[in-house]
Order: structure tokens, then C-alpha cells, then sequence
């Protein structure tokens, strides 16, 4: 883990988007092209040379869904309809609704997307959590077909809890499909799988590429890379929470980036001594010991205000304020995909049961982008409804500003409604 100290120093190392990757562009080109053009056959084709097995069906039996559920065991079905219900009702309290103003005749019509595709990986993990993230806030904008792709070799199928996931949050369909020709399909349809309205979810860098490439003909949620958290501490942290923080991130990929910011060096060293013994414990310390000893940095700043300045500069995907009273300083986080206040609002919680969805941005995106919500699924349609009176009141204005641009056009529009108004 590198060690940092000073702003400037940590802002020239941190700040600044994450570059792309040119390679995986070109890869997804060509899987992208080949699924336009050849639909199943290519989806099968490019999957089984990947898998080195080959794939035969593409969709999950509806039977093979439910069984899943069936046999899922108590605790675990349990959990998943934990976080379903506060996904669910987290969205719900955001959505917004149509309004109309009757005294200036405007509003605005909310509707959902007719049709909704969500990428769930599946490389080293079974996300069965990431299927609630994403289909759960489609459901709750009320989009009528949500679809679900997530990878399985040969004839296969894709893990348990990831279907009984999908029953719970209420997928339609699902496809056992992954990589960027899942994200192909979704996009341009074939014979099994429907084109739909937008695609959502994280995936590998190749499943990035392709979302990258197919925005402006479906609509895409964001691009998602490798994870990334960032703890700011000082003295009042605890080492070992930021610790396990951290390693909770390192741990899904080896190019996943765990940062600590810390105000008081004794707490750094701490931290990397814990990360150290809990690394040892881990199943997957491999990948995780990769991510910290090539992309971990740890920071020492003069002040928490200096440490959120890092993180704005970072714009990382978990902000995690780790320390004893976080409430003054939340005013002056700008760039975070999500933040988590305090030292147990660990960053776990928002990965399973807290209530937002865990799909957050990447990459420094938190810059413009949003953690994925129920207003992605919904469109906004501003709506204009002027009576004779109405349009009386601002008309002329309309027509000096039309003629002001030169178009006649559309001040002629304006003015012959004036003049059957007034009897001319």
C-alpha cells in the first residue's frame, strides 16, 4: 500500500478520471457487431469459445426459477427479502411524480420505460444482491417487461440464489448469458432474447466497453469499472473497521482501488497492520492482497477537511467517513457515488440491506453521475396545456423572441392564434 502525506501530493497521485481501456473497446466492437448481424448463433458461438464449453439454451425455464426459490435455505431467502423490502421502499420514497401547475399551465408527465435489460455478473461471485439492486427500483418505477442476463457455462445454470433473487425482485425473464453479448442482445435483439428500452448493471471491463459503445441507440445506465472506496479517518477511527472497509471492496477484484485518508498517522499505521492480519484470514486473499499491494493508497492530511477535499478530487464510489462525529462534515462532500456516515454505516450494509442501490459510479463519474435510482427507469415529459388566456398572456412575448432569431416561421405560429383571438 503506497503511503501519501500532504494535499498536493495526494491530489496530483488521486484525482482525475480512471482511463479506458483501448484493448477491451476493440473487443467489444466486434462481439457487438457479430450479435447484430447473427443474434442466437453468435451469442452461443462467442460464448462457448470464451467458456470452452458449449452453450445450448439461452433461457432459464420459468420451473427452474421457481425451484430455485423452493429450495433456498430459510436464512438466506430471508435476507434477500430484507433487502428487497428496503430497496423497495428506498425507491419508492424517491420516485417522482407527475405534476401540473394550473395557474402558468405547464407540468410534467413521469412514465416508465416500456422494457428494462439488467446485467447481473457472475466471473467470481453469485450477486444474488445485485439482482435486487437492479430490478427492484425497475419494478418500483412500474416498468411493464424487466429482463435479467447474467452468465452460466454449457448447459448450466446460472447460481440458485441468483434466481431465487430474481424471483423475489420480480424478473420477468432471465438469460444465461454474459460478457458483452449479453449487452449486445439486450441491445439489438435476437431470436430468444427482446431488444429493450435500457440496460442497467455492473459488469467486467468488456461489458463496460459495450454499454460505452451502444449509448445514443439504448439507454444506459452508467459505466461501472472496478470498484472503489475511500475512508476517511482520524483519530477517533477505529483500525480495524476501516480495515475490514477497505478489504470488503478489494476483495471483488484485484483492480479494485482501497484508499485510506487518515488525519493522524497512528491510525494509518493501524489500519495497515489490520489489513495485514484480516488479509490472512481472507478466502479470497489473493485478489484482495493484489488490489491493496498494487492499487492501495494511504493518505495522511492535515485535517477531515482536507481528507473530503481528496475524496472530491477522487469522486470515488464509497465514501466512507469513519469516524466519531461525521455530521459537520457532510456538507462538504460534492463527489461521492455513495456515501456512508459514520463508523457503522459500514459500506457492507449499502452492498446488501441498507436500502440504496449498491450500483454505484466508477471511475471518477460520481462527478455527474448518480448512484442507480428509480429515476433512471422514468422519463420526464414536460407538458404544456395553455388555454386562450394563457397563451394571450405570453404570445407576444413568443413572437418578438422568434423574430428576434430570425425564424418567422415561428412567430407566425404565435401571432396568428393573437389574431383570431382579438377578431383580426
Amino acid at each position: 500500500m503506497k503511503r501519501v502525506t500532504g494535499l498536493s501530493d495526494a491530489l496530483e497521485l488521486l484525482g482525475g478520471p480512471q482511463p479506458g481501456d483501448a484493448e477491451a473497446d476493440g473487443v467489444a466492437s466486434r462481439i457487438l457487431a457479430d450479435v447484430r448481424e447473427n443474434g442466437d448463433t453468435a451469442v452461443k458461438r462467442i460464448s462457448s469459445e470464451l467458456d470452452g464449453e458449449p452453450l445450448g439454451f439461452l433461457e432459464v425455464p420459468r420451473s427452474e426459477i421457481d425451484a430455485a426459490l423452493a429450495s433456498l435455505s430459510t436464512d438466506v431467502r430471508e435476507a434477500l427479502e430484507t433487502a428487497a423490502e428496503r430497496v423497495r421502499a428506498f425507491q419508492e420514497a424517491a420516485r417522482p411524480q407527475s405534476w401540473h401547475d394550473e395557474e402558468r399551465h405547464y407540468g410534467e408527465l413521469v412514465t416508465p420505460v416500456g422494457r428494462v435489460g439488467a446485467y447481473v455478473p457472475g466471473g467470481t461471485a453469485p450477486l444474488a444482491s445485485t439482482v435486487i439492486m437492479t430490478v427492484v427500483p425497475a419494478r418500483v418505477a412500474g416498468v411493464e417487461e424487466v429482463f435479467l442476463a447474467t452468465p452460466a457455462v454449457g448447459d448450466s445454470l446460472p447460481h440458485p440464489a441468483v434466481l431465487a433473487a430474481a424471483a423475489i425482485a420480480g424478473a420477468d425473464r432471465v438469460f444465461k448469458i454474459g460478457g458483452a453479448q449479453a449487452i449486445g442482445a439486450f441491445a439489438y435483439g435476437t431470436e430468444t432474447v427482446p431488444a429493450v428500452d435500457l440496460i442497467v448493471g455492473p459488469g467486467n471491463v468488456w461489458v463496460t466497453a459495450a454499454k460505452r459503445q451502444l449509448f445514443g441507440h439504448v439507454g444506459i445506465d452508467g459505466l461501472y469499472g472496478p470498484t472503489e472506496t475511500l475512508v476517511v479517518a482520524n483519530e477517533t477511527s477505529d483500525p480495524e473497521f476501516c480495515a475490514s472497509d477497505l478489504l470488503a471492496q478489494a476483495e471483488h477484484d484485484v483492480r479494485a482501488r482501497p484508499i485510506l485518508v487518515s488525519t493522524s498517522e497512528d491510525v494509518a499505521n493501524g489500519v495497515e497492520e489490520a489489513l495485514g492480519r484480516q488479509l490472512a484470514e481472507l478466502p479470497r486473499k489473493a485478489i484482495a492482497g493484489q488490489a491493496v499491494e498494487v492499487n492501495g493508497v494511504s493518505v495522511i492530511v492535515d485535517s477531515v477537511e482536507e481528507a473530503i477535499a481528496v475524496a472530491n478530487a477522487v469522486a470515488p464510489e464509497h465514501l466512507c467517513l469513519a469516524i466519531s462525529d461525521p455530521a459537520p462534515y457532510i456538507s462538504l462532500v460534492r463527489n461521492a457515488g455513495g456515501l456512508f456516515s459514520g463508523e457503522y454505516s459500514a459500506e457492507v450494509m449499502g452492498d446488501y440491506v441498507a436500502g440504496p442501490s449498491h450500483v454505484m459510479p466508477t471511475g471518477g463519474t460520481a462527478r455527474f453521475a448518480s448512484a442507480l435510482n428509480v429515476r433512471h427507469f422514468l422519463r420526464f415529459t414536460p407538458v404544456v396545456d395553455l388555454d386562450a388566456e394563457g397563451f394571450m398572456a405570453i404570445a407576444k412575448q413568443a413572437s418578438i423572441l422568434a423574430r428576434t432569431e430570425d425564424l418567422h416561421g415561428h412567430a407566425n405560429a404565435a401571432e396568428l392564434r393573437m389574431k383570431r383571438l382579438i377578431g383580426e
